[in-house]
């Protein structure tokens, strides 16, 4: 089981570590508003990138079969909050502080559950885990080793959020705030593509 969770843990790592519209959202909130604001959105990611594991592994299969035939509509509105958010982010390039943001609970809830939803309709997301869905298709794990794999998966997430946003929350002063606008441009950029993208695939699919 040691072994089966180590596993996890790298498949998490490796879910989470490629550059999509959330770790640019993550790196964009660590850069601009401070760690806790950065966690916080990585946090909510890992969440969802558990919840695809537990799908992956055999958990609640009429799961799996919702989230198959509903896909085109999860990523129809996923794309068009990445859009919005895009927008927001190159609207507001100026408007930020380099003083770190104060988060409270409830604050920190909202921003989870908020990438939480955009995690589950983004490309890179399913894309990766349409590859964990094949290599579990015809595999039956038992109760106790699909708890191993679906919690490595879910803490490799998080180990990658706090190196993620450890590294990058550590360099945030020694940017200029022409810098950090231009961040926040090119972060709204990358995420606008990315829910064009999704939407683009609806349509020409």
């Amino acid at each position: 089981m040691i072994i089966l969770f180590l596993k996890s843990i790298l498949l998490g790592i490796s879910i989470a570590m490629p550059i999509g519209p959330i770790s640019t959202l993550v790196i964009k909130n660590c850069l601009t508003r401070g760690f806790k604001i950065g966690f916080a959105t990585s946090f909510g990611a890992s969440i969802t990138e558990g919840f695809y594991g537990f799908v992956a592994t055999g958990g609640l299969a009429f799961i799996s079969k919702f989230l198959t035939s509903h896909i085109s509509e999860v990523k129809l509105i996923s794309g068009t909050a990445l859009i919005m958010l895009a927008w927001y982010e190159i609207k507001t390039a100026k408007d930020f502080s380099f003083k770190e943001i104060k988060m409270h609970a409830q604050g920190f809830f909202k921003t989870m559950c908020f990438t939480s939803f955009l995690t589950l309709g983004s490309p890179v997301t399913i894309i990766l885990f349409i590859g964990v869905f094949a290599t579990m298709t015809g595999t039956v794990l038992t109760t106790e080793e699909m708890v191993v794999t679906v919690s490595g998966i879910f803490a490799g997430s998080v180990l990658w959020a706090f190196i993620l946003c450890g590294t990058v929350s550590t360099i945030r002063h020694k940017l200029s705030k022409t810098w950090m606008a231009r961040v926040k441009i090119l972060a709204g950029t990358i995420i606008g593509s990315f829910g064009i993208y999704g939407i683009c695939s609806v349509i020409f699919s």
